[in-house]
């Protein structure tokens, strides 16, 4: 438009185009003025046949905006290419028809339930097209009186079907249908591929078809795209052929080609905070002096694995850069990562700085702190224990909080607690993180801000499979101990009654092992009908196992009586250890060879998992007994995978799949958002062309800069630049 500050002749001229302007608008209709004002962040209730009442039903499926909705993948099709002929029609589950429509017979099967049979005829046969109506179904309409409205004789109706036969007179149960005046015509929803889209009440799959027509009709050419930064098919091309592929291959390859430009984004922005992370230069400095390190190794009682060492000499090449290292240790159960920690620890100890060492709960705290202890006794390495139990006395936290502010204390372990303002370290170096997807972005956060560049070490014994890994962990190093120790023993996993299980236990307790026996609850519910652990410590106690010493743990216990407890079974005073999950992570008891766990089908996959590995840490033979219901699919497909296989890796993959990486690893504190057709369990190897693509890219372009980048650069700052802290795009 042209600039408001003109002479007398350009301001005719502006009036003349601002009338004619108006008039064209007075011409068109209220909707065909919302449709050309329409862009991809417009509100989806502008969409003609939406409205604001609509629109909070799309809000359920994640849909606000005109993007989103053109992002709305199907979860399915329907394949409407074939019409069988009506004779033919009873010999599949599910096909299509064309027919001429005939009469219309309505009958009421009983007070509360009525019918409408429509004669539909074609060369073959005829049958009819059934529909039923409740009671105070579409109360506020006569269902039927629009249906044979529709249904109007002499047109003709191609049907998408159910087939069935009832006393020998056939009938159809109509999926979905469309109304033609004539064979010739064109249908809009048959004859091709048909999208299904996920559904919630109040939307049926006709309105979510129209608006994302219309959304497309109307933006498609809106849509980014950097299709030729990756050599696939455009993105709008792509978005066109996924709503409506002419074959299962080409939606296949559009959704594949889509998932390639979303991964590619995640990536080059997690390719971008690496590159800023390796622009910081860390003060301290590290030595391998070996004043720690050779008696540690020394005083431990058996060799590191090859995976460990590799797992070392990955770690020790990263502190001894001059940027802060940021590694993720990933293993198995019982694969050793936390002496490949402490070696960390150490090294850094014994070049004067301190280690804290972060746990997301202060039982995993507790046990963390005995298990350094006891491994670095005799060292000469000081201790500490930072929870809000050993800081609730004033003159023991004012020891512990000088011992760690003045440098007296090494290795500080610790909860939540160690990023409260109160707790100031002198030196702190390195930050060792647990279990680290437990802790919020935030968290972690306050915990960088206790050092100037600390080096970040995470743990998971939550193996996360490889296409999570280099999304949702694409600016992280990861090191994957994919070993055990030598000597152990695979663990024979078992769905069983209680009875058996029992009786198995039974016999390991005589032959000298040990047994933990897990429950969901600490006490017994009235709402669910599970059995708790404290009730049924006293009666086991007294009837199965009454020939046998038994213990009770749980997370209501205080700290010094559950470590009590630990070390007791771990020095067999106790035969039994009945439990809820707190013993998910927790000291090793070589000596336990069962685990029994109630109600296995109300617990995850990851929990089964790490309950099953407190046990096989010895050179016996170990056995695990699942018992709960197998009625549902999921309940019976997670005991089923668990029966099959001790390797966690490919547990983990089972549980992405059943639970999705949100509800897996927590992913929505990370600030990712969900991925429309990306797949991260199959699209592996999209994501690592992604990764590669990405690192080349900014290795030759690291602000972004050349102008084949810009629509990349847009996206990556409207998504991710505040979340991964973009400095050199922003």
């Amino acid at each position: 438009m042209p600039s408001l500050r003109a002479n007398a002749k350009q301001s005719r001229v502006i009036a003349l185009w601002l009338a004619a302007s108006a008039l064209g608008f007075l011409a068109m209709t209220k909707f065909d003025i919302i449709t050309q004002m329409l862009n991809l962040e417009s509100e989806v209730q502008y969409i003609k046949g939406i409205g604001p009442k609509r629109a909070t039903m799309f809000e359920r499926l994640g849909v606000t905006t005109i993007g989103d909705l053109m992002l709305l993948m199907p979860a399915q099709y329907q394949d409407r290419r074939t019409i069988t002929p009506i004779s033919q029609s009873y010999l599949m589950p599910q096909t299509c028809i064309l027919g001429r429509i005939g009469k219309a017979y309505e009958k009421k099967l009983s007070k509360n339930l009525s019918l409408l049979d429509i004669e539909i005829f074609d060369d073959s046969q005829m049958t009819y097209a059934r529909f039923f109506r409740k009671k105070g179904m579409y109360s506020k309409i006569d269902i039927f009186a629009t249906l044979k409205k529709s249904f109007s004789a002499g047109s003709f109706a191609y049907i998408y079907e159910d087939a069935k036969a009832e006393l020998g007179a056939k009938y159809i149960t109509v999926q979905d249908y469309e109304i033609v005046s004539s064979k010739e015509q064109t249908p809009e929803y048959f004859n091709k591929i048909i999208p299904i889209y996920p559904a919630t009440e109040g939307l049926n799959q006709k309105v979510i078809r129209l608006a994302v027509k219309t959304a497309l009709d109307s933006c498609l050419s809106q849509y980014p795209d950097i299709s030729q930064l990756l050599g696939v098919p455009s993105a709008r091309q792509s978005l066109s052929q996924i709503h409506y592929p002419n074959t299962f291959e080409e939606a296949e390859n559009a959704r594949r080609a889509l998932a390639a430009q979303e991964f590619f984004v995640l990536e080059t922005a997690l390719a971008l905070s690496r590159a800023d992370n390796k622009k910081v230069s860390k003060p301290q400095k590290y030595e391998i002096t070996r004043k720690l390190l050779t008696p540690f190794k020394n005083k431990l009682n058996f060799e590191f694995t090859h995976a460990q060492k590799k797992a070392i000499n990955e770690i020790f090449k990263d502190l001894r850069q001059s940027e802060p290292a940021n590694r993720m240790i990933m293993g198995d159960v019982g694969s050793g990562k936390t002496v490949v920690a402490l070696s960390a620890a150490l090294l850094a100890v014994e070049n004067g700085y301190q280690v804290m060492i972060a746990a997301p709960t202060e039982i995993l705290a507790e046990q963390h702190y005995l298990t350094v202890s006891n491994m670095l006794e005799g060292l000469g390495v000081n201790i500490v224990l930072v929870s809000s139990s050993s800081l609730k006395k004033k003159s023991q936290r004012d020891n512990i909080l000088t011992a760690i502010s003045e440098g007296d204390s090494d290795i500080i372990i610790g909860t939540h607690a160690l990023i409260e303002d109160r707790v100031q370290f002198k030196n702190l170096s390195l930050i060792i993180i647990d279990e680290q997807h437990r802790f919020g972005v935030m968290q972690k956060g306050r915990a960088l801000s206790k050092a100037a560049a600390a080096d970040i070490l995470m743990m998971t014994a939550t193996p996360i499979p490889r296409g999570l890994a280099m999304t949702v962990y694409g600016e992280i190093d990861m090191t994957v101990i994919d070993e055990l120790p030598p000597g152990r023993i695979p663990i024979k996993t078992y769905v069983v009654s209680e009875g058996t299980a029992y009786s198995n236990a039974v016999k390991e307790l005589k032959n000298g092992g040990q047994v933990y026996i897990v429950y969901p609850l600490i006490d017994e519910s009235d709402k669910v009908e599970l059995k708790s652990a404290v009730v049924e410590a006293e009666k086991l106690s007294k009837s199965v196992f009454k020939d046998f010493k038994t213990a009770v743990l749980h997370g209501k216990m205080p700290p010094a009586e559950k470590n009590d407890v630990m070390r007791r079974f771990k020095n067999k005073e106790f035969d039994i250890l009945i439990s809820t999950t707190v013993i998910e992570v927790g000291i090793d008891v070589p000596n336990a060879t069962v685990m029994l766990i109630q109600h296995a089908d109300r617990f995850g996959l990851s929990t089964l998992h790490q309950l099953r590995g407190r046990i096989g840490r010895g050179n016996k033979q170990s056995y695990c007994y699942l018992i709960g219901s197998v009625k549902g699919k999921n309940s019976r497909r997670r005991l089923s995978i668990m029966s099959q296989t001790n390797d966690g890796f490919k547990i983990a993959e089972e549980d992405l799949a059943m639970r999705g990486p949100g509800e897996f690893m927590g992913t929505a504190q990370h600030g990712f958002p969900e991925f429309k057709a990306g797949d991260i369990i199959k699209d592996a190897d999209i994501i690592e062309r992604s990764k590669q693509r990405a690192k080349e890219l900014v290795e030759t372009d690291p602000n972004l800069e050349k102008p084949e980048n810009q629509t990349l650069k847009k996206l990556i700052n409207k998504t991710f630049s505040a979340k991964l802290k973009l400095t050199n795009i922003a």
